[in-house]
């Protein structure tokens, strides 16, 4: 779950599959002379897609936090629990795309990789191990897989499924950079130009109704992304019964940003 604080002092509660469906609009038109295009396009696009379905069980009994604030995804309690939530993500998407699945796999590994494991419990440290071999694991298989397919073998070179997995990154960032939202204009830092290695920061700008990028990744020079999410009235719960009430009774909110190119 992604919880924003509305200007008006409401609360809107946006389910990470939602949020991971933003990050695809924001790289379905990615590649230009600059930026090469995703390949395979439509299992990359799927990887973006499906990021974060691992909670989906979890946003339909989603739970408070010790105040009886909506719990979120950074306040989130239960970092052992959410190690299973990748495993899930990953061997979901294995059954639509093995591709896509060692796409998510690598991303989420790539979060685990750039944290401090050593400041972690040493059982939690364990959990992240096995997951990070098992991607690995993952990868080898799902190039012997793919062994007699000369197209789908050359996607799974080291440095296609990085720059693919960092574009699901930028995507992830994006969405994330507005539904929270953070400062602006923000750099995101390791964008994809080729599956060579080259890798490039774009900055992003926005407000209320408009985005910006530069340099411009994209083959358009404009196109729409939004948000829905439940909007509650009500900030604080007495128990998780009364909070999963008021979210199936509250309105659905959708949110739009024209993203355009400048100049």
């Amino acid at each position: 779950m992604i919880v924003r604080d509305m200007p008006d002092g409401r609360v809107l509660c946006i389910h990470q599959t939602s949020h991971a469906l933003m990050a695809e609009e924001f790289c379905r038109h990615w590649g230009n002379r600059d930026f090469a295009t995703p390949h395979p396009y439509a299992a990359t696009m799927l990887a973006i897609s499906q990021h974060d379905n691992g909670w989906l069980e979890w946003e339909l009994q989603p739970k408070l936090r010790a105040d009886g604030y909506p719990m979120d995804f950074i306040h989130d309690d239960d970092p052992s629990a959410k190690v299973q939530l990748w495993r899930r993500g990953v061997n979901r998407a294995y059954e639509q795309h093995p591709y896509a699945a060692v796409l998510i796999g690598r991303h989420a590994a790539m979060l685990y990789e750039s944290g401090d494991q050593n400041s972690l419990p040493e059982d939690l440290r364990a959990h992240i191990a096995d997951f990070l071999a098992d991607q690995q694991m993952l990868l080898a298989l799902v190039r012997h897989e793919f062994t007699a397919n000369a197209i789908m073998l050359a996607a799974l070179a080291d440095s296609v499924v990085d720059a693919n997995t960092r574009l699901l990154q930028f995507g992830d960032n994006a969405s994330l950079q507005v539904i929270m939202p953070w400062g602006t204009p923000r750099l995101i830092a390791n964008c994809p130009v080729d599956n060579a290695g080259t890798r490039v920061a774009i900055q992003m700008a926005y407000d209320d109704t408009t985005i910006n990028f530069d340099p411009w990744p994209y083959a358009v020079d404009a196109f729409a992304v939004s948000i829905h999410g439940r909007l509650l009235s009500q900030r604080y719960f007495p128990d998780q019964a009364t909070y999963h009430a008021a979210l199936l009774e509250a309105p659905y909110h959708i949110q739009s940003w024209q993203v355009t190119r400048n100049g």
